[in-house]
């Protein structure tokens, strides 16, 4: 790719894997085979181990390929496909990355071409504007009749969120029943230091007392993995992690970090972040620069991939 400047083969492998991806899934689907999404028995991920992260490959992937539908030797593939994944996403796997992210892809493409008629001054292409407003229509008018497993998975957790009751308090409980739990194995002195340290098991005493005081709805967990990995910095006091990470093995049970930047910051520390992103963002800085210096040559398949790059 780099020696060619050319990223064809790269789109050609693009389509396949995600072909390879999508059908798999339907096939474990219908066969029955498919793993759960949640525990609670909601959504289907095929026989993938994490339906966030299948979530985000398809997003992404769809990023890379819809621009290809202007290829008249793909165009009809293009089409099949990215229709299979967004049925997917958006109503059977229950994830809100699935449904969000294939909505944010349709309304990334239709703004590139708004985008790009300004800039060149041409006529919209009012053919696949309207494809995508009528794919968007579909796809609400779908979620409203079929329904969809990520608005069943939010249901769900508001229709559970007053069954974690705290016996401490005899009230609805701020954080989750599982934490509750461990807090409570924590001030009973259950909980060995060579399992969860000091400052981990603090933390989770400083979580509760501020879910509390701040009345934190129990099924916000990437609050609650917030609160509990700022408490962590904190009471670890600890100038090497804060450069270095408290590291994977620091977050227990729901705590692990979901809130990717900031899970960068804590995992890896200062230093680790900085070797991390900044490499990252100085690809998406300098593509934005080349955009901009030479813009009337600017394309579709150029907003998406920024796009692409900036998630």
């Amino acid at each position: 790719m780099f020696k060619n400047i050319d990223i064809t083969k790269l789109k050609k492998s693009i389509l396949i894997s995600l072909s390879v991806y999508i059908i798999s899934i339907y096939i474990a689907i219908l066969t029955k085979s498919s793993s759960r999404t949640y525990i609670e028995g909601l959504g289907y991920k095929g026989w993938f181990e994490s339906g966030n992260s299948l979530s985000a490959i398809l997003t992404l992937g769809l990023f890379i390929i819809l621009p290809m539908i202007k290829e008249k030797k793909y165009r009809y593939y293009v089409l099949l496909l990215t229709t299979a994944v967004g049925i997917f996403q958006t109503m059977l796997i229950g994830t809100r990355v699935g449904l969000y992210g294939f909505i944010l892809v349709l309304a990334t493409y239709a703004a590139s071409e708004i985008i790009i008629a300004i800039i060149h001054k041409k006529k919209l292409n009012k053919i696949l504007l309207e494809g995508i407003t009528l794919g968007i229509i579909i796809i609400i008018a779908g979620i409203s009749i079929i329904g969809s497993n990520t608005l069943r998975r939010r249901q769900h957790l508001e229709s559970i969120e007053g069954n974690i009751i705290d016996e401490e308090k005899s009230d609805e409980a701020n954080i989750s029943g599982s934490l509750l739990k461990l807090k409570e194995q924590i001030e009973n002195g259950e909980i060995n230091t060579q399992y969860m340290s000091e400052p981990a098991q603090k933390s989770i005493l400083d979580l509760y007392n501020y879910a509390d005081e701040h009345n934190v709805t129990n099924n916000d967990m990437r609050r609650q993995q917030l609160i509990y990995n700022i408490y962590l910095v904190k009471n670890q006091a600890n100038p090497f992690l804060v450069l270095f990470g408290n590291g994977y093995l620091a977050n227990f049970r729901e705590l692990v970090l979901e809130v990717e930047l900031i899970a960068l910051i804590t995992n890896f520390g200062l230093i680790g972040f900085l070797i991390y992103f900044v490499p990252f963002l100085s690809i998406f800085i300098y593509s934005m620069f080349c955009g901009y210096r030479n813009i009337r040559k600017l394309d579709v398949e150029y907003f998406m991939i920024l796009r692409w790059n900036f998630l």
